[in-house]
Protein backbone atom coordinates (compact mmCIF):
# COMPACT_ATOMS: atom_id res chain seq x y z
CA UNK A 1 0.00 0.00 0.00
CA UNK A 2 1.35 3.50 -0.69
CA UNK A 3 1.29 6.62 1.33
CA UNK A 4 -1.01 9.25 0.44
CA UNK A 5 0.25 12.96 -0.56
CA UNK A 6 -2.10 15.43 1.58
CA UNK A 7 -2.10 19.21 0.13
CA UNK A 8 -2.73 21.70 3.02
CA UNK A 9 -4.04 25.45 2.84
CA UNK A 10 -1.84 27.68 4.81
CA UNK A 11 -2.85 31.17 5.88
CA UNK A 12 -3.21 34.14 3.29
CA UNK A 13 -2.57 36.21 6.01
CA UNK A 14 -0.33 35.37 9.52
CA UNK A 15 -1.99 34.07 12.49
CA UNK A 16 -5.57 34.22 11.03
CA UNK A 17 -5.70 30.53 11.97
CA UNK A 18 -9.14 30.62 13.11
CA UNK A 19 -9.92 30.03 9.55
CA UNK A 20 -8.74 26.73 9.22
CA UNK A 21 -11.05 23.81 9.14
CA UNK A 22 -11.04 20.86 12.15
CA UNK A 23 -9.72 18.55 9.25
CA UNK A 24 -6.63 20.79 9.02
CA UNK A 25 -6.03 20.63 12.31
CA UNK A 26 -6.69 17.13 12.25
CA UNK A 27 -4.03 16.36 9.89
CA UNK A 28 -1.09 18.38 11.09
CA UNK A 29 -1.38 16.73 14.04
CA UNK A 30 -0.89 13.41 12.40
CA UNK A 31 1.21 13.98 9.69
CA UNK A 32 5.01 13.34 10.05
CA UNK A 33 6.55 13.90 7.01
CA UNK A 34 6.52 17.36 4.95
CA UNK A 35 7.53 19.03 1.84
CA UNK A 36 7.51 22.85 2.39
CA UNK A 37 8.50 26.18 0.41
CA UNK A 38 9.48 27.35 3.61
CA UNK A 39 10.74 25.85 6.70
CA UNK A 40 10.50 28.84 8.87
CA UNK A 41 7.11 30.28 8.25
CA UNK A 42 5.89 26.34 7.69
CA UNK A 43 7.15 25.30 11.01
CA UNK A 44 5.60 28.53 12.57
CA UNK A 45 2.06 27.72 10.49
CA UNK A 46 1.86 24.17 12.43
CA UNK A 47 2.82 25.41 15.60
CA UNK A 48 -0.10 28.18 15.38
CA UNK A 49 -2.89 25.52 14.14
CA UNK A 50 -1.62 23.33 17.12
CA UNK A 51 0.78 24.03 19.65
CA UNK A 52 0.70 20.69 21.02
CA UNK A 53 2.23 19.54 17.58
CA UNK A 54 5.53 18.22 18.05
CA UNK A 55 7.46 20.02 15.44
CA UNK A 56 11.11 18.42 16.53
CA UNK A 57 9.41 15.13 15.26
CA UNK A 58 8.91 15.92 11.96
CA UNK A 59 10.89 15.52 8.64
CA UNK A 60 11.36 18.49 6.31
CA UNK A 61 12.19 18.86 2.85
CA UNK A 62 12.09 22.14 0.84
CA UNK A 63 10.65 22.79 -2.51
CA UNK A 64 10.51 25.84 -4.23
CA UNK A 65 10.65 28.01 -7.22
CA UNK A 66 14.35 27.84 -6.96
CA UNK A 67 14.89 24.63 -5.68
CA UNK A 68 13.30 21.51 -7.45
CA UNK A 69 11.56 18.51 -4.94
CA UNK A 70 13.32 15.97 -4.28
CA UNK A 71 11.31 13.47 -5.69
CA UNK A 72 13.57 10.10 -4.32
CA UNK A 73 12.59 11.35 -1.03
CA UNK A 74 9.41 11.36 -2.26
CA UNK A 75 8.75 8.16 -3.64
CA UNK A 76 10.83 6.65 -0.81
CA UNK A 77 8.57 8.10 2.10
CA UNK A 78 5.13 7.39 0.11
CA UNK A 79 6.28 3.71 -0.64
CA UNK A 80 7.08 3.19 3.27
CA UNK A 81 3.33 4.15 3.30
CA UNK A 82 3.83 7.07 5.06
CA UNK A 83 1.67 10.28 5.06
CA UNK A 84 3.12 13.27 3.45
CA UNK A 85 2.04 16.68 3.69
CA UNK A 86 2.83 19.50 0.71
CA UNK A 87 2.36 23.36 2.69
CA UNK A 88 3.14 26.39 0.96
CA UNK A 89 4.57 29.73 2.18
CA UNK A 90 0.75 30.93 1.81
CA UNK A 91 -2.57 29.74 0.53
CA UNK A 92 -3.07 26.36 -1.43
CA UNK A 93 -0.20 24.31 -2.75
CA UNK A 94 0.22 24.13 -6.49
CA UNK A 95 -2.16 26.90 -7.14
CA UNK A 96 0.85 29.70 -8.20
CA UNK A 97 2.99 28.01 -5.40
CA UNK A 98 4.84 24.96 -6.02
CA UNK A 99 3.74 21.49 -5.51
CA UNK A 100 2.66 20.29 -8.80
CA UNK A 101 5.70 18.09 -9.24
CA UNK A 102 4.96 16.22 -6.32
CA UNK A 103 1.12 15.95 -7.32
CA UNK A 104 2.37 14.32 -10.61
CA UNK A 105 5.24 11.90 -9.36
CA UNK A 106 2.48 10.79 -6.38
CA UNK A 107 -0.43 10.37 -9.37
CA UNK A 108 2.44 8.32 -11.52
CA UNK A 109 2.92 6.19 -8.70
CA UNK A 110 -0.79 5.41 -7.51
CA UNK A 111 -0.55 7.00 -4.61
CA UNK A 112 -3.38 8.86 -3.32
CA UNK A 113 -3.77 12.60 -3.19
CA UNK A 114 -6.13 14.32 -1.25
CA UNK A 115 -6.67 18.38 -1.11
CA UNK A 116 -7.72 19.51 2.26
CA UNK A 117 -10.12 22.67 2.23
CA UNK A 118 -8.97 25.75 3.32
CA UNK A 119 -7.82 29.59 1.85
CA UNK A 120 -7.72 30.10 -1.83
CA UNK A 121 -6.87 34.01 -2.50
CA UNK A 122 -8.07 33.36 -6.37
CA UNK A 123 -11.00 31.58 -5.84
CA UNK A 124 -12.77 33.87 -2.73
CA UNK A 125 -11.35 36.94 -4.48
CA UNK A 126 -12.83 35.74 -7.59
CA UNK A 127 -16.22 35.05 -5.58
CA UNK A 128 -16.31 38.69 -3.58
CA UNK A 129 -15.75 40.35 -6.69
CA UNK A 130 -19.33 40.32 -8.82
CA UNK A 131 -17.68 39.63 -11.91
CA UNK A 132 -18.24 36.67 -13.77
CA UNK A 133 -17.45 33.36 -12.19
CA UNK A 134 -18.83 30.70 -14.79
CA UNK A 135 -16.17 31.53 -17.22
CA UNK A 136 -13.07 32.87 -15.90
CA UNK A 137 -8.88 32.81 -16.37
CA UNK A 138 -5.99 32.94 -14.16
CA UNK A 139 -2.44 34.38 -15.22
CA UNK A 140 -0.71 34.85 -12.25
CA UNK A 141 2.41 37.25 -12.33
CA UNK A 142 2.59 39.34 -14.87
CA UNK A 143 5.75 40.70 -16.04
CA UNK A 144 7.90 43.11 -14.08
CA UNK A 145 9.23 45.26 -16.77
CA UNK A 146 6.65 48.35 -17.93
CA UNK A 147 6.50 47.91 -21.38
CA UNK A 148 5.88 44.06 -21.48
CA UNK A 149 3.29 44.61 -18.10
CA UNK A 150 1.27 47.16 -20.17
CA UNK A 151 0.97 44.86 -22.93
CA UNK A 152 -0.37 42.01 -20.88
CA UNK A 153 -2.91 44.00 -19.51
CA UNK A 154 -4.28 45.24 -22.86
CA UNK A 155 -4.49 41.45 -23.77
CA UNK A 156 -6.28 40.66 -20.69
CA UNK A 157 -8.77 43.71 -21.18
CA UNK A 158 -8.92 42.61 -25.12
CA UNK A 159 -9.90 38.48 -24.27
CA UNK A 160 -11.84 40.00 -21.24
CA UNK A 161 -14.08 42.10 -23.95
CA UNK A 162 -14.26 38.79 -26.16
CA UNK A 163 -15.07 35.74 -23.95
CA UNK A 164 -16.34 37.80 -21.26
CA UNK A 165 -14.20 36.23 -18.87
CA UNK A 166 -13.19 37.03 -15.61
CA UNK A 167 -9.45 37.69 -16.01
CA UNK A 168 -7.74 36.92 -13.05
CA UNK A 169 -3.88 38.24 -12.06
CA UNK A 170 -1.75 38.33 -8.42
CA UNK A 171 1.24 40.46 -7.36
CA UNK A 172 3.90 40.81 -4.89
CA UNK A 173 3.27 44.00 -1.97
CA UNK A 174 6.38 45.80 -3.32
CA UNK A 175 4.69 45.93 -6.86
CA UNK A 176 1.22 46.45 -6.23
CA UNK A 177 1.07 50.49 -6.66
CA UNK A 178 2.67 50.69 -9.63
CA UNK A 179 0.20 47.90 -11.35
CA UNK A 180 -2.77 50.07 -10.41
CA UNK A 181 -0.76 52.51 -11.53
CA UNK A 182 -0.87 51.07 -14.85
CA UNK A 183 -4.35 49.84 -14.59
CA UNK A 184 -5.76 53.37 -14.32
CA UNK A 185 -3.03 54.83 -16.82
CA UNK A 186 -3.78 52.34 -19.66
CA UNK A 187 -6.73 50.30 -19.56
CA UNK A 188 -10.58 51.74 -20.69
CA UNK A 189 -12.21 53.65 -18.46
CA UNK A 190 -15.35 51.64 -18.36
CA UNK A 191 -13.41 48.49 -17.63
CA UNK A 192 -14.12 46.96 -14.03
CA UNK A 193 -11.03 45.85 -11.53
CA UNK A 194 -11.55 44.33 -8.42
CA UNK A 195 -8.43 44.85 -5.85
CA UNK A 196 -8.47 42.08 -3.23
CA UNK A 197 -6.18 42.27 -0.13
CA UNK A 198 -5.34 40.43 2.93
CA UNK A 199 -7.95 38.06 2.59
CA UNK A 200 -9.01 36.65 5.66
CA UNK A 201 -7.37 38.72 7.34
CA UNK A 202 -8.72 42.08 9.87
CA UNK A 203 -9.43 44.25 8.28
CA UNK A 204 -9.57 42.92 4.17
CA UNK A 205 -10.30 45.08 1.15
CA UNK A 206 -12.40 44.18 -1.91
CA UNK A 207 -13.58 46.69 -3.77
CA UNK A 208 -15.04 46.51 -7.31
CA UNK A 209 -14.86 49.58 -9.66
CA UNK A 210 -14.85 50.72 -12.92
CA UNK A 211 -11.35 52.16 -13.73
Amino acid sequence: AKGVLYLIPSFLFPETHHVMPPQVVEMTGRIRHYFVENLRSARRFLKAVDRSSDIDACSFSVVSVTEPPDLALLRRWLEEGNQVGVISEAGYPCIADPGEILVREAQRLGARVIPLVGPNAMLMALAASGLNGEAFRFSGYLPVQGDARVRSLKELEKRARQTRETQIVMETPYRNNQLVADMLAHLDPATELCVAVDITAPPDYIRTRAI
